[in-house]
């Protein structure tokens, strides 16, 4: 499969970068500083391009089977721009004639009863609700869209770096919890998750999550 990858010089896109490698895909990744992708990741394709240049974006992920993002705010960045580069590439995968759009969302899309969301929940913490509320907007607005094929992958409500177990459980709509009621997972068993789901396209226009 060729997929193109924004988003790969974060903690949770070097990871979806690596998986997707190691499955034996053929990876571009699309940067705007090639010099902080990580060495191990030196066998993919490195494009540079701006997210908000849409002729470049579009030229980046032409020819490719699906464009992943992992796409993340740095420090600084308005969270609003997480509902506005999804946007930017939606337009780009149109552009470019890529028919799948897979990305990072947030848990607080998740439901954890029938039409409540967890951002909505009481004991959700007020420092990551702007953000949360942010890959909520975008989510809504991804669903309105018709003609890609899309897919989000919500991480657990709390991810972080860890071992990679390989025993994240995969659902859609739903936050998953454990027996203990806590939602969590690695960002290298998300990443898992996330390229098992480019590989096996099982959940077409629908929210997912992994955890433990």
């Amino acid at each position: 499969m060729k997929i193109a990858l924004v988003g790969a010089t974060g903690a949770i896109g070097r990871e979806i970068a690596r998986h997707a490698l190691q499955r034996g895909h053929a990876l571009t990744v699309i940067v705007r500083d090639a010099g902080q992708l990580p060495a191990e990741l030196s066998a993919a394709t490195t494009v540079v391009a701006a997210l908000d240049d849409p002729a470049a974006l579009a030229a980046a992920v032409a020819g490719h089977d699906v464009l992943a993002s992992a796409y993340g705010p740095r420090a600084g960045d308005e969270v609003g721009r997480i509902g506005a580069v999804l946007q930017q590439l939606a337009d780009a995968a149109r552009v470019a004639g890529v028919p799948r759009l897979v990305v990072v969302g947030g848990a607080g899309s998740l439901e954890v009863a029938p039409g409540v969301q967890l951002v909505d929940t009481p004991g959700f913490p007020a420092a990551y609700a702007p953000l949360a509320r942010a890959h909520r907007e975008a989510f809504r607005w991804l669903q309105t869209v018709a003609d890609l094929d899309w897919t989000v992958v919500a991480p657990a409500a709390e991810i972080g770096p860890g071992p990679e177990r390989g025993t994240a459980r995969v659902q859609a709509t739903a936050l998953l919890t454990d027996a203990a009621g806590h939602s969590r997972i690695s960002h290298a068993d998300y990443a898992a998750a996330f390229v098992a789901e480019l590989d096996a396209h099982a959940y077409p226009r629908q929210i997912i999550t992994a955890a433990y």
